[in-house]
């Protein structure tokens, strides 16, 4: 109902110039009736009347025109007295022109429009002066009428005035109010996305590394099961434990859509012991070496409390996305050193992969460097506040390095 009104708002003016022309035609016919032999003395009249009518219906829409129409319509009715209305009421279609003009026009135009109301108001109160004699012999009571019709003229400027900056200051109230309506849907938007980003970037971590270790585990499992058939159930082992341990990360990452807001406890680097056991297990010749902060304490489990969960949380998919390429890129019998130095400022950690050192050809490094396990792992440490580079090893030919540094404490609400 309200867009049906808004779209048929510019009939307002056009249906108020109709029905004040045809009530006053229907008033006045009598009085200046269209009879042949009396046309030459009603046809100024009736033609002040429908140009008054036309001001009327043009207020708003020209507002300049209409003011142009209503001083026309004054200057013809001194040149002209047979026009003058002789009913003093009909001016008041005047006050209409006035406030409609008055609530449109802006800036300087509403000088303008104070300047035809004053002046529309003197120029009605002389008409009626001289056309009716009205206190011809009291030139008090004259400097009366005009000062009334004068000071109405400015009243009904000033109302419309006020009526305009009403109505455009809800026009921009409802115009705001869409823009910020269009704004949150936006900020959702882009929140749904980016949690879908994040989802992906968790389960392509978590897929890629299962699969990629199950794969190894498979294939070394396939090799050996006639030659040495004991070593199978280790293999196995392996595989189930690491299916059973990406069904878990799965698991939690689904809850972390409908679970608690305090949401799962993701894994950190204490738990790069189990991720590295995994890894060297599934067939990669695997060094770690600690520094700084984290070695201060050989038999503490825990890291120190320079990181953020969240922070540690990309630390770990890091290390996890780097492990699996080397697993997956470097070949049968490939080697990895992992350096960690954690000190107080933050974590700064290296990874560097090689082929096997008796391979005909140098293992190349993964198809598409740019690929999506390396966007995330930059995107990671970028949320995480710090920064990682990838690329291939200029010091070991086939070989991969990865670095990367997360200062502590930075950005401690990222959320993986």
């Amino acid at each position: 109902m309200s867009t049906l009104l808004l779209r048929s708002r510019w009939l307002f003016e056009p249906a108020i110039a109709v029905l004040f022309f045809v009530f006053w035609a229907m008033a006045l016919v009598g009085r200046h009736q269209l009879l042949p032999g009396m046309l030459r003395s009603t046809l100024p009249f009736w033609a002040a009347l429908l140009l008054l009518a036309i001001a009327i219906g043009v207020s708003r829409l020209q507002p300049i025109v209409a003011m142009a129409v209503g001083t026309a319509v004054l200057i013809g009715q001194l040149l002209f007295p047979g026009g003058i209305f002789d009913e003093p009421v009909v001016y008041l279609g005047y006050g209409i022109v006035v406030l409609i003009v008055a609530a449109s026009v802006r800036g300087r135009w509403r000088v303008v429009a104070l300047a035809f109301a004053v002046g529309a108001g003197v120029s009605i109160a002389g008409l009626l002066a001289w056309w009716f004699g009205a206190a011809r012999g009291d030139a008090g009571a004259r400097t009366a009428l005009f000062v009334l019709c004068g000071s109405a003229g400015a009243v009904a400027w000033l109302v419309g005035t006020l009526i305009g900056v009403w109505t455009r200051t809800r026009a921009i109230e409802r115009e705001l109010s869409r823009t910020v309506d269009d704004l949150r849907a936006a900020e959702t938007e882009a929140m749904v996305t980016a949690e879908r980003e994040r989802i992906a970037q968790d389960v392509h971590d978590i897929m890629a590394h299962s699969l990629s270790v199950i794969l190894a585990q498979a294939d070394g499992a396939r090799l050996l099961a006639e030659e040495r058939p004991a070593a199978v159930a280790p293999s196995l082992a392996t595989i189930a434990s690491t299916a059973r341990s990406s069904l878990t990360e799965v698991r939690v990452l689904i809850e972390t859509l409908v679970g608690s807001p305090e949401g799962p406890v993701h894994p950190g680097l204490g738990d790069l012991d189990d991720l590295v056991g995994r890894m060297s297990a599934s067939g990669l010749a695997l060094t770690v070496e600690r520094f700084g902060d984290s070695d201060s304490d050989s038999t503490r489990t825990d890291p120190p409390p320079a990181l953020t969960p969240a922070q540690q949380l990309a630390a770990y998919r890091i290390v996890q996305e780097g492990l699996t390429n080397a697993l997956k890129h470097a070949g049968p019998g490939a080697s990895a050193r992992l350096a960690l130095d954690q000190r107080a400022d933050g974590l700064a950690l290296s990874l560097a992969s090689r082929p096997r050192d008796d391979a005909a050809t140098p293992a190349s490094p993964p198809a598409n460097p740019h690929g999506r396990g390396i966007i995330n792992m930059r995107e990671r440490a970028r949320l995480a506040g710090g920064w990682l580079d990838a690329g291939p090893d200029d010091d070991v030919p086939g070989g991969f390095l990865i670095t990367a540094y997360l200062p502590a404490g930075t950005r401690q609400e990222v959320e993986a």
